[in-house]
């Protein structure tokens, strides 16, 4: 939960205040490749969504098969993240 911490030491989650973020994208990479490795990942951050009713998940992008630093370079999950961040009004 996205939580803010007033000067208190308190800590205080954000649903119940006037937040601006509105839509949530998840971009996830891991070694695995099969079509639902992000399954859970996915499952757990609409669990998150569900706390912010003005929120919703836009859009998830997957990049399985990522095993070494840098092997996401030329990944294809890169051009739909690209092409995904320029439809973002």
């Amino acid at each position: 939960m996205l939580r803010i911490s007033d000067h208190s030491g308190r800590v205080n989650a954000l649903f119940p205040s006037d937040y601006a973020f509105r839509d949530i994208y998840l971009l996830a990479s891991a070694t695995e490749d099969e079509p639902d490795t992000d399954e859970r990942a996915i499952h757990g951050l609409e669990g998150w969504i569900a706390c912010y009713e003005k929120c919703r998940l836009a859009g998830t992008v997957f990049a399985g098969g990522v095993t070494e630093p840098g092997a996401i370079a030329d990944h294809p999950a890169l051009e739909t993240a690209r092409a995904m961040g320029a439809a973002i009004a």
